[in-house]
């Protein structure tokens, strides 16, 4: 069948039987007759007296056993090989969550693979906002920046970053995350490290390109291959040894600002900072190229039994298909999901703080009293506690099987900090307020992403997804630079502002994406429910993954 003939019979089975409403007898009837002067020679319709009508979209008039109407044994036989339950939200009673085995191969992925990931974003994370511990180390004045120079140099970091986000997601499978992830890392520890002999505004320009591309790869292939190792009610534990060492990273990013500020070399201590930063993402390359494995069950640490079960274990996952290939169809699913869109403009009005304050927080500290150096140690303990609180919320929302409230809460915090910054002006007050900003910074953000990828059940289609989430999100990385403008410097006013209003915006768009995800269950629910009544097995097309009923969306 043509990718075009497809497209309109699996559009007209997805709005026609999976998630139109139950009808009596006579307006099936009547809709079937309907349909049938539409779709002509592409509709079958099977009646039984005693029965509702059935509607089942053929290839052509001699094809019986279509992808969109297979014979009762071949339905249930593939329900029972990909193990789908219709009751569940995930993969709830299913034999292997109990399997010794599965608790073995998580283990062992704990062990090698999460130290791994985590490390990949903390040395990211702690390239990407080096530039705010230059700034406070006498970047500018060193290389002649003036005006809102260094906000131009913050802001196109995200312009390759945006564009290599969606790239991320796709790349890391055709060239496997040996290959992907040590290439990224060597490339961004190589330019952070060329960083330090930037002599003027047009080097910066380039180098901060550079490494927006390769660091813009990074999360992007973390999170999809992770989703690859897990199942989705065990992301976000692991999401949040991830995070936790972006949080570690803006600590000892401080740390090493301090250390550098103390070294009495030829060099000045901006300087210092990109070399050690760089020389020790380069130093960490070659764990990436010998730890890794292009598919998870070779793994080096996997027993031959292990491997097997880990190929067995695909089919129960309903989020990754290993021989799966790349399907337009898919991306077009994910482009048309409005939901998309929703997650990607609360993502958005997520990160725009999120972006803000990892490259501008050491600034706002110094207009509470603290000198510069004070000030890049004063963001040490801020982001240990941010990691403590992300580590709680992570076991909460996987033992609970639920992401919104998290994110909604998470916005309320950061707003509810962004507040207390703005209306103090006694410095204790508002270094308190720092405190509680920064609590819920990554834990909106990480939450939105797992939210939008566990709900996506093709890899591709989440793949895309995805990447137009994280585009958009990354996105507002090019308005942050430009809303903390010198101008404003150091209290930011009118910066911090904007994020407030945009951190109730996510919080609407959170709000509107769960009534939309919840409102598909109850229609997967009712198609369920009379299917059943009627003894009929219950509709099922891999191509539509995730709009399939068996497939719950979580909350």
């Amino acid at each position: 069948m043509s990718e075009e003939k497809y497209d309109t019979l699996s559009q007209v089975y997805v709005d026609e039987v999976l998630f139109g409403p139950t009808q009596s007898n006579t307006d099936n009837e009547n809709n079937n007759n309907n349909m049938k002067n539409n779709m002509k020679n592409n509709i079958s319709i099977n009646e039984d007296k005693n029965k509702n009508n059935i509607v089942s979209f053929l290839t052509d008039e001699s094809d019986i056993n279509s992808i969109h109407h297979r014979i009762d044994k071949e339905k249930y036989q593939l329900a029972k090989e990909r193990e789908i339950q219709a009751t569940t939200t995930d993969d709830d009673g299913l034999p292997s969550l109990s399997h010794p085995l599965e608790r073995k191969i998580c283990k062992k992925m704990d062990m090698f693979l999460i130290p791994l990931m985590g490390m990949l974003y903390f040395l990211s994370n702690l390239d990407k906002s080096n530039i705010g511990n230059a700034e406070v180390a006498g970047l500018s004045k060193d290389i002649g920046l003036v005006g809102t120079q260094y906000n131009v140099c913050v802001t196109v970091f995200f312009g390759t970053y945006v564009i290599f986000d969606p790239i991320g997601t796709n790349l890391l499978k055709i060239m496997g995350p040996p290959t992907m992830m040590s290439l990224c890392l060597l490339c961004f520890g190589v330019i952070s490290l060329c960083t330090a002999w930037v002599k003027n505004y047009p080097q910066l320009i380039v180098v901060r390109l550079l490494l927006g591309a390769f660091e813009g790869m990074i999360y992007p292939a973390i999170n999809m291959y992770l989703s690859v190792c897990y199942r989705r009610e065990q992301y976000a534990l692991r999401f949040a040894f991830i995070f936790a060492a972006a949080c570690l990273s803006s600590s000892f990013g401080g740390l090493i600002a301090y250390g550098c500020s103390t070294i009495n070399g030829s060099l000045s201590s901006w300087q210092y900072i990109y070399i050690v930063e760089g020389a020790i993402s380069i130093g960490f390359v070659p764990f990436y190229v010998f730890g890794l494995s292009k598919h998870l069950e070779d793994s080096w640490f996997f027993t031959k039994e292990e491997s097997q079960y880990i190929v067995d274990r695909y089919k129960t996952m309903n989020t990754f298909d290993p021989d799966e290939k790349f399907d337009w169809f898919q991306v077009k699913l994910a482009i048309k999901d409005i939901k998309t869109w929703i997650s990607a403009v609360a993502l958005f009005g997520i990160d725009l703080t999120t972006f803000g304050l990892t490259v501008f927080l050491p600034i706002i500290i110094t207009s509470m009293g603290f000198t510069n150096v004070r000030a890049q140690l004063m963001t040490v303990p801020i982001y240990f506690l941010t990691a403590f609180v992300f580590f709680g919320c992570a076991v909460w929302s996987d033992h609970l099987r639920l992401r919104s409230p998290f994110i909604i809460g998470a916005c309320i915090t950061t707003a509810t900090g962004i507040s207390i910054v703005l209306g103090s002006q006694v410095h204790g007050v508002r270094y308190f307020g720092v405190y509680i900003l920064c609590m819920g910074i990554y834990v909106n953000a990480a939450c939105n992403c797992l939210w939008l990828s566990g709900n996506n059940g093709n890899y591709f289609k989440r793949a895309t997804a995805l990447g137009i989430n994280l585009f958009l999100g990354s996105g507002s990385g090019l308005v942050s630079g430009q809303i903390f403008v010198a101008s404003d410097k150091p209290k930011y006013t009118k910066g911090l502002s904007l994020c407030l209003g945009f951190q109730i915006l996510s919080i609407i768009m959170t709000v509107i994406q769960f009534l939309l995800y919840r409102r598909e269950n109850k229609r997967k629910e009712a198609i369920i429910d009379h299917y059943q009544s009627m003894n009929e097995p219950i509709p099922y097309d891999e191509k539509l993954s995730d709009m399939n009923p068996e497939f719950r969306y979580m909350y």
